[in-house]
């Protein structure tokens, strides 16, 4: 197997804990909260994958949660892919764990701002109470980007390892 194919592989490794997410997502569904970890998948493979395979990662990673959510197609896979992009040409950026932890909460709390205003646009509803709604959702991706990112890395680095996917260089 020629490492051409450990982005998909990756995907599907990642799959389940996307997964996860939507199942705890769902038993919020009262509050109308969402377990966001599609940004916190990112950190690991742009430290390792070719940039073209971090751009496909991110962009399947985005269509995935789109697949579930009602908004426009591309709205969360095109900035997900450019954030791939601009993580995988800085690499020092993500060199050490707490660098690594602080790119997890940003890039998770930007690509869930992303897709909530995308949601918001896409829905009829009123936009009553959005701002307040909007903070406790945004706090939540933050938590769980910087929470989520450990057990997420180390099952990504994992298999990043089983493909022979070039360990992260340490220097720049």
């Amino acid at each position: 197997m020629t490492m051409g194919w450990a982005w998909l592989i990756l995907l599907l490794a990642t799959y389940p804990w996307l997964l996860g997410a939507d199942l705890a997502s769902d038993t919020l569904a009262s509050s109308s909260l969402v377990v966001f970890v599609s940004g916190a998948c990112l950190i690991a493979p742009a430290r390792r994958l070719k940039r073209w395979q971090c751009v496909l990662f991110a962009a399947g990673l985005g269509f995935l949660f789109e697949a579930r959510r009602p908004i426009p197609d591309g709205a969360l896979a095109l900035p997900l892919v450019a954030v791939a992009i601009f993580l995988s040409s800085d690499r020092p950026l993500l060199r050490n764990t707490p660098r690594m932890l602080q790119g997890a909460a940003i890039v998770n709390t930007g690509a869930c701002l992303t897709w909530y205003l995308a949601a918001a646009l896409a829905s009829d509803a009123p936009a009553d109470g959005l701002a307040g709604h909007l903070l406790l959702q945004l706090l939540l991706a933050g938590l769980a980007g910087t929470l989520g990112l450990v057990p997420l890395a180390l099952t990504q680095n994992a298999v990043m390892d089983r493909l022979g996917v070039p360990p992260a260089p340490e220097l720049p």
